[in-house]
């Protein structure tokens, strides 16, 4: 299968996963506290359940507020209690527009390169940058995330 159709198909699944994600909080607490009080439990009862002293509890739950806790840990505290750990890096747009922007920003910087571009008129140059994006975005060079 051709990378442009894999990209696009884990574009969607990543843009799809963004919207179910988008208005999702991390509670002021962490999750690890905020679902282990909402489930009623005892910081030694899931410790009991994961196999672990009540301190590593509280230790997970501090670390994951200060951005230390592993994956591995949230997904054992997680199970636990019951549930799933479940991560997501959600992008701030559809990756179809990031890309879009990229490839103009990148088309915006080659331009420059251009020998006789003084001479042409803003109706040309526009075309000539809108013409160099959809080539960037249809053979996406090694170097499309390289910065201008």
């Amino acid at each position: 299968m051709p990378d442009f159709i894999k990209r696009r198909r884990l574009a969607r699944l990543i843009d799809k996963c963004a919207t179910k994600m988008a208005d999702v909080e991390i509670p002021e607490k962490g999750w690890v506290a905020s679902v282990r009080h909402g489930l009623g439990m005892s910081a030694e009862q899931v410790a009991k359940r994961k196999g672990v002293s009540r301190n590593a509890v509280y230790q997970a739950e501090r670390s994951e507020l200060e951005g230390g806790v592993s994956i591995k840990q949230m997904q054992n505290l997680a199970a636990a209690m019951g549930g799933r750990f479940v991560y997501a890096i959600v992008l701030d747009a559809r990756i179809e527009d990031m890309l879009y922007r990229q490839a103009i920003k990148k088309a915006k910087h080659l331009i420059l390169e251009e020998r006789d571009i003084g001479s042409w008129s803003n109706d040309d140059r526009q075309d000539w940058i809108e013409d160099k994006a959809a080539e960037l975005l249809h053979d996406f060079p090694a170097d499309f995330w390289e910065e201008a």
